[in-house]
């Protein structure tokens, strides 16, 4: 009793987003996923940002590439997602109303994760929503 469990819920963690150029990649190893084997990279960019980036192939990235960026931190240190400016994991850029449904179904998912109740898990998700566009608007 009175013991507190923080959950990722309730903690989210704070990334970083936005456009620059890749200053410097080092290969970092290669590692067996379940989409097959990966290379791994610690990439700086120009704007200051670094960290660890994964990718299918070795010359997926090299110096002076213009790139979109999210870094995230992690236990392990920075994990980096990079794609080339104005386009997302498919290959081209999100409509407003499509980024909108996946915004939404990754809030219900992580919202179902943490109730039961129908009424909860639309006020947690509103609720992540709402975190997640403030979080935004401060990067």
């Amino acid at each position: 009793m009175g013991e507190i469990i923080q959950t990722e819920f309730l903690t989210p963690k704070t990334k970083k987003m936005g456009q620059s150029k890749i200053k410097t990649i080092q290969p970092n190893g290669t590692y067996d996923s379940q989409n097959g084997l990966m290379y791994k990279f610690e990439v700086q960019l120009e704007s200051g940002e670094s960290g660890e980036v994964s990718a299918k192939s070795e010359n997926r990235w090299s110096v002076g590439d213009e790139v979109e960026f999210e870094v995230t931190p992690s236990k392990w240190g920075d994990r980096m997602r990079l794609t080339k400016p104005g386009f997302g994991q498919g290959g081209q850029k999100n409509s407003p109303d499509i980024q909108k449904r996946i915004d939404a179904s990754w809030a219900i998912g992580h919202a179902i994760s943490q109730e039961s109740d129908p009424e909860k898990i639309l006020e947690a998700a509103e609720f992540l929503l709402s975190i997640r566009n403030t979080l935004i608007s401060k990067l």
